[in-house]
């Protein structure tokens, strides 16, 4: 399993803010992604954690994220399906138990994205057109890959060079897709 904590800055916009951005700054690659979001009894949102198995490019990832003080602790690890057998796998199940969640898991959602990708060397550009619940939502997403304030300082002046002011989202893609139904 490989562990690691993530610092992003996201926001939702509008169809027209996300194309004016994607145009503006160029996209390296785009990706084709959809999001499976698992839940156990008792509920594991409950403890604030979410769960999914993403298929992308061929592959299947687990991803467990924690909220911590800042950023959030994501650990994750390739799996051979995308089912709620494949959480059976020993390191889920220690993992588990670590945490106090049971098995069985459940599917409680499920979303595609379509990640406009764009990598500069202090994080990626995430600009996500998701379908959700069969609705269409919007969102940019920076993450940074080295010292938090430069990826905000420059993340925000992307923004602003695009005319957009930066407003914070707290909603995860997670929240949107199962707790927004």
């Amino acid at each position: 399993m490989n562990e690691n904590l993530e610092i992003e800055y996201k926001m939702l916009v509008s169809e027209q803010e996300f194309n004016q951005l994607r145009d503006q700054v160029g996209v390296d690659r785009v990706l084709i992604q959809t999001n499976v979001y698992y839940d156990c009894t008792p509920s594991s949102t409950l403890k604030q954690i979410a769960m999914r198995i993403r298929d992308v490019q061929g592959k299947h990832v687990f991803t467990m994220k924690i909220p911590q003080a800042e950023g959030v602790r994501e650990i994750e690890m390739e799996l051979p399906e995308n089912s709620p057998e494949a959480f059976q796998h020993p390191e889920i199940r220690t993992l588990f138990q670590s945490l106090g969640l049971t098995l069985p898991v459940y599917v409680c959602g499920a979303m595609t994205t379509h990640r406009h990708l764009r990598i500069y060397p202090c994080g990626e550009l995430c600009m996500d057109h998701s379908l959700i619940n069969g609705r269409s939502d919007y969102e940019i997403e920076f993450e940074v890959t080295g010292d938090p304030q430069v990826g905000k300082a420059f993340f925000l002046n992307l923004l602003e060079q695009a005319g957009l002011t930066y407003q914070e989202n707290k909603r995860s893609k997670y929240a949107r897709c199962v707790l927004d139904q």
